[in-house]
């Protein structure tokens, strides 16, 4: 019981301000065990609660799985919000160029056809013919390019997985300020 409390109440006092309750150093001993070191701080970052490590991505293993299954690295990460992303763009682009392709056939078939009888065949023809062909094409690229960020959010993610956000950004935490100019933003409503 007593090590639970030394995990679970530094993390929930900090993310729940108004739950913490100010204690007189006999009640804070009795809590934590007399003689025993203070609990560690409890920074913003993943923790594992049971061996005290910050948790790690793989960013090789999030680009194997992302390049394999689009969505599959972002699922690895916890972005479970992206795989709907990923796969919903990724079935809007193929279903578009399957279309596409389906249409640049039939017209493509239609003018080889009325070149047999028109010479130099029905230009409105041609023309549907090659707007399909470009629309087919812009969907395959939209596609790929899909694809190759898939793989980077994944990268990208995988390292920024135990990014430490914490309440404090001033940089007062990290040490005296460098020597220099500095500019303060104060807004007033």
């Amino acid at each position: 019981m007593r090590m639970a409390h030394r995990i679970f109440a530094p993390a929930l006092c900090a993310a729940l301000p108004w739950l913490a309750v100010p204690l007189s150093a006999q009640t804070a001993d009795s809590l934590a065990g007399a003689g025993s070191p203070p609990p560690p701080l409890v920074s913003a970052g993943r923790i594992d609660s049971l061996a005290g490590q910050r948790q790690t991505k793989s960013t090789s293993t999030a680009m194997l799985l992302s390049a394999i299954l689009p969505g599959a690295g972002q699922f690895y990460n916890e972005s479970y919000w992206k795989v709907p992303v990923v796969l919903g763009l990724g079935g809007y682009f193929l279903v578009e160029f399957l279309d596409n392709n389906k249409m640049y056939v039939e017209y493509s078939d239609q003018y080889e056809e009325s070149l047999e009888t028109t010479p130099g065949g029905d230009t409105q023809l041609l023309t549907y013919r090659e707007f399909y062909r470009d629309q087919r094409d812009t969907f395959a690229w939209y596609f790929i390019i899909l694809y190759a960020v898939n793989i980077l959010d994944a990268y990208v993610d995988a390292s920024l997985f135990d990014f430490d956000v914490g309440g404090d950004l001033s940089g007062a935490a990290h040490g005296p300020p460098a020597p220099g100019a500095s500019l303060t933003l104060r807004v007033r409503f």
